[in-house]
């Protein structure tokens, strides 16, 4: 059963990273793969704590480096250099961090469950990871964990816009009965169902597999697969075969996305801290510790289920959502 390390006080970190042989850490080029925040979001992963685990890494003689890939939708993010700028006015700079902070819009393919996912270049050349992640909540995916860094966040553009395209939802006329049951339970009222005639408004319209999931005969489908189902295997393209540690920061849990520019909310009181070598099983711990606090919080916010993304993780053999729970 897989380890998964919680704890409160930062001063413990290197007790639990050495129960994860961050020894075999020494001597090699490190990226820290984490998101350093949209313009005007407030509650992204901050510098003074990237800080810290960059320090960790040095102390075991490794050479870590900041590390994200520029973002599909229009912004400063989506190209290196607005990125770049972002990262600065965020403070994720080498003097504030002691570490250079490298983004990446260029990548390889690789080939998961029959798919292509181009893996950014510095996640593919990489043998050890470091997979540093602010849990939160989303609006897609009903949470943002582990697989979400690295299954959005560890490729490039094309394949984010391949997994968005995937998703959303495509109708099957003879199918519908018109009972108005996706209408009703659409988290951003999108679809329209009335006079025997159903219609989606592609500009509300995120992929977030609700209607799907809720239509009885048959008449919604993904046009391709389910988001998390796509997220997990993007996930798996970025970290199979390789040694990877996970930190997630359980604080500042908001209900939407880093990515998410406009007015947030916190959701669910801080709870701290939690390690571990498997993606699956610390997004499982993480998502229990929560609902411990605030149960199914975030279908409760965003009307998605996020145990998705944890079965097909296990399904596909990212990962296993059986886990140890060690509290130090």
């Amino acid at each position: 059963m897989n380890k998964v390390v919680f704890f409160t006080d930062l001063k413990k970190l290197d007790d639990a990273l050495y129960n994860f042989n961050i020894d075999s850490f020494s001597g090699k080029t490190i990226p820290v793969k984490l998101h350093m925040g949209e313009l005007r979001n407030k509650y992204f992963l901050k510098p003074d704590f990237a800080k810290v685990i960059i320090d960790s890494l040095k102390s075991v003689n490794a050479d870590p480096f900041l590390y994200d890939t520029t973002v599909a939708y229009p912004g400063l993010r989506s190209t290196k250099k607005g990125y770049e700028k972002v990262a600065r006015i965020h403070g994720f700079t080498k003097k504030k961090v002691g570490c250079d902070v490298v983004i990446d819009d260029t990548g390889k393919i690789v080939k998961v469950e029959d798919r292509d996912y181009e893996v950014a270049d510095s996640i593919l050349d990489a043998s050890h990871i470091f997979g540093l992640t602010h849990f939160k909540g989303h609006i897609q995916s009903g949470m943002g964990g582990a697989i979400k860094n690295f299954g959005m966040g560890g490729v490039t553009k094309q394949t984010k816009r391949n997994i968005h395209h995937g998703s959303k939802p495509v109708f099957k006329k003879d199918a519908c009965n018109y009972c108005g049951v996706c209408a009703e339970v659409c988290p951003f009222d999108a679809l329209t169902v009335k006079n025997e005639t159903w219609e989606i408004n592609k500009w509300k319209c995120f992929g977030c597999g609700v209607c799907v999931d809720s239509c009885k005969t048959g008449a919604i489908v993904n046009r391709d697969a389910d988001f998390q189902y796509l997220l997990s295997c993007s996930a798996k393209a970025c970290v199979q075969n390789k040694n990877v540690i996970y930190l997630n920061e359980l604080k500042r849990i908001a209900k939407s996305c880093d990515c998410d520019p406009t007015k947030n909310k916190i959701i669910c009181p801080d709870i701290g801290y939690i390690v571990s070598d498997d993606i699956v099983s610390i997004d499982k711990a993480s998502l229990d510790l929560i609902n411990n606090v605030k149960s199914d919080i975030f279908i409760k916010e965003n009307k998605v289920d996020p145990i998705k993304q944890i079965k097909y993780g296990e399904d596909i053999g990212l990962g296993s959502a059986s886990y140890e729970l060690i509290e130090l």
